[in-house]
């Protein structure tokens, strides 16, 4: 028989007896129970704020009484059932509204007293959200009755967060929304108190159970989402999840919705501005200094560089200073006040020293945007003056900072902004070696808008780039000069394609940048926009082509063709090169639109109208087998070129006086000023009473 296996040496035997023995004393030994946060006491502090104590996840430490409620799971068969919904909103393939407000309508049945357990759930609290975005104001009524008295634990939840911001965003515009008796009579029995309420009610509601607990919500992982959302509900302004700037949302949110007429038309309510009942105002007032009045001015600046609080604290400076008036920043109370407590912003104040730090801070310099943005004149030219001119040059250096130096800029006055571009200027080669194009592209915007001189600037421009022009715009756009022209390209690479499918190289960062401030650059007159008309005059023809099939590129030769500051002169030796080109321009998906933009660029230069006409005519079949091509054959209007040509002149000509056309004089007819109306309303009271006077005969002077 094989040997039993044994640790060889006596110390080796020791050792495992007195493992043994200690894993016996451990089973013994009762468990310990687990110690609960408690909330801190109302004697150390405001009973409704804690201490700010950054965990490790970024929040502050909450502190509920109680666990969190668990409300149950689903059952294989509502699984299935619910994720089968899911996938057939997914595919949106109904053919009216009112097939799919029936199948919503069932899918809420069927979720009948199931709707927490669907709002916590990882994959149902998915559908949920899609089912609010579409669902009718009764159905999204029934809903928030349903998830009354537990939203301080809903919004604090991972997947049920999510489900409440939907609900608020969807109920918003219809705030003042009162249930008809025959929705009344709808509703189970249950539901008759809920079905009372307004949705107004409702909100109020939702207040009530969260009130005492905004301290640590501020800086909730989840919670201070919907906190937001609540916040510009309450103020009855727009609410933009899906904005890029937006202050609600983080980047990483998942975009959940059904597609609808309203997104289709961009008339979706929750985006407009609207009227709230007047104790939503009281209400907002009230939640704001609840959020505040708890953190001391210490705490309340550590919001600034919180990553969660940050957002909330932006959204609670702007709300102040446009709901309340500028004046409040008088208010010794008021949290503008209470982070910049000076008058003056004089070096060494405590208020110059804590912007001077978000400056150069990733999140505390969004907190200093808001500022610029709506802080009262007064303030605003002492942070102009104080703190942004004495760092003018490392602000438009540094990375993060430039972006409140562009917040500037879009405020100052005119002798202000010629002051700062004298400022700037020395530091353009720099920023245009490092690629760093947002400083130089506004204050080229603000100094149209202001009617700056911007010679200095294009001096600046011109000397940050090579002499030759040809060179000099393929460093401005980052081409390659060899870059092989797009259409050739994609035959390399599948030949069989389409080319409105083919797919194109997604475009860097860089690139799109250096194309925006070409197109800026061109909308000013003088040395500015002549640095990209003389590049595009020198560059080949190839490389003009491949520049129109770039979806990048392509916006810089509509621009030269459409942009005021283009003339005929560049027009007539820049048209012609696109002659011989015309039908692989066509069917690209970038190009087409360069062709759509000649039909309006050759208005003036006729001759090269017929051209690049004839040469659509040639290559109709091509262009009608495409649907990008029948797109240029219609907007070009080649069955009436092919049928009637002598129409079809007449048409394309018609182009070149369009401006001049009675109906485009009464578009472009001059808006009259508040004092020439105020002369003409006179002029016909003048005129009624003459006649008043005439018909009674009463003689009037």
């Amino acid at each position: 028989m094989p040997r039993e296996k044994q640790k060889r040496g006596r110390r080796a035997q020791e050792k495992e007896r007195e493992e043994e023995t200690k894993r016996k004393r451990e089973d013994e030994e009762p468990e310990e129970p687990a110690v609960k946060r408690q909330r801190a006491s109302p004697e150390i502090g405001n009973e409704d704020f804690v201490p700010v104590d950054f965990g490790e996840d970024g929040a502050i430490e909450q502190t509920n009484e109680g666990d969190t409620p668990f409300y149950g799971l689903l059952d294989a068969e509502e699984q299935d059932y619910f994720s089968k919904a899911a996938e057939i909103l997914d595919l949106n393939q109904f053919e009216d509204a009112e097939q799919r407000g029936i199948f919503v309508e069932s899918v809420f049945e069927e979720a009948k007293g199931k709707e927490l357990k669907i709002a916590c759930s990882q994959s149902c609290s998915r559908l949920l959200e899609r089912l609010i975005s579409i669902s009718d104001i009764n159905q999204i009524r029934r809903l928030f009755g349903k998830f009354l008295g537990h939203f301080l634990h809903l919004v604090q939840h991972r997947f049920a967060s999510h489900c409440c911001e939907t609900l608020f965003t969807k109920a918003a515009p219809a705030v003042n929304h009162k249930a008809s008796s025959k929705e009344k009579t709808n509703n189970d029995a249950q539901d008759e108190e809920q079905s009372d309420l307004s949705l107004a009610d409702m909100f109020l509601q939702v207040v009530t159970e969260l009130e005492g607990n905004w301290g640590y919500l501020l800086t909730e992982r989840f919670a201070s989402h919907t906190i937001r959302v609540l916040l510009l509900v309450l103020a009855g302004e727009p609410v933009d999840i899906s904005s890029n700037n937006s202050v609600i949302a983080s980047k990483k949110k998942e975009k959940i919705g059904v597609a609808s007429r309203d997104a289709q038309n961009n008339e979706i309510p929750s985006l407009k501005q609207r009227a709230v009942p007047e104790a939503f105002v009281t209400t907002l007032k009230k939640v704001m200094n609840d959020m505040t009045s708890g953190l001391d001015d210490t705490y309340l600046r550590a919001l600034a560089t919180h990553h969660i609080g940050n957002p909330v604290l932006q959204l609670l400076v702007s709300l102040e200073l446009s709901h309340f008036g500028k004046s409040v920043a008088k208010d010794s109370n008021s949290i503008i006040r209470r982070l910049i407590p000076e008058d003056s912003l004089d070096e060494g104040t405590q208020s110059a020293i804590f912007l001077g730090g978000l400056l150069y801070d990733p999140v505390g310099s969004r907190l200093v945007e808001t500022i610029v943005r709506n802080a009262p004149g007064k303030l605003f030219k002492n942070i102009h003056k104080n703190v942004i001119c004495e760092r003018m040059s490392s602000l438009a250096r540094n990375e993060i900072a430039s972006y409140v130096l562009v917040r500037v800029l879009e405020r100052v006055g005119r002798d202000d902004l010629q002051a700062d571009l004298d400022l700037i200027v020395p530091e353009i080669p720099s920023l245009i070696e490092r690629s760093r194009v947002i400083v130089p592209k506004v204050l080229i915007e603000r100094c149209i808008v202001r009617d700056v001189d911007t010679k200095s600037l294009a001096k600046a421009l011109e000397d940050s780039f090579d002499n030759d022009p040809a060179i000099r715009l393929r460093q401005l756009l980052k081409v390659e000069e060899t870059e092989q022209p797009t259409e050739e390209r994609k035959e390399v690479e599948n030949p069989d394609e389409e080319p409105e499918k083919q797919k194109q190289k997604k475009p860097s960062p860089i690139q799109i940048h250096g194309s925006l401030l070409a197109q800026t650059m061109l909308g000013a007159s003088g040395p500015l926009s002549d640095l990209v008309y003389s590049g595009l005059l020198a560059i080949p023809s190839d490389e003009l082509v491949a520049m129109s099939m770039n979806s990048t590129t392509s916006h810089v030769v509509q621009k030269a063709l459409t942009a005021p500051t283009s003339t005929t002169q560049f027009r007539r030796q820049l048209l012609p090169r696109f002659c011989g080109h015309i039908k692989s321009l066509a069917l690209d998906n970038s190009g087409s639109h360069v062709v759509d933009v000649l039909w309006e660029a050759s208005k003036d230069v006729f001759f090269v109208k017929e051209r690049l006409a004839q040469e659509l005519a040639d290559h109709e079949p091509e262009l009608r087998d495409s649907f990008l091509g029948r797109a240029v054959w219609r907007n070009w209007s080649m069955d009436l070129y092919k049928r009637r040509r002598g129409e079809w002149k007449v048409k394309a000509k018609a182009a070149k006086d369009q401006t001049d056309s009675p109906n485009s004089i009464e578009r472009k007819k001059p808006v009259k000023s508040k004092l020439d109306l105020a002369r003409e309303r006179f002029d016909n009271a003048e005129k009624s009473a003459r006649i008043r006077g005439n018909r009674t005969g009463i003689a009037t002077k």
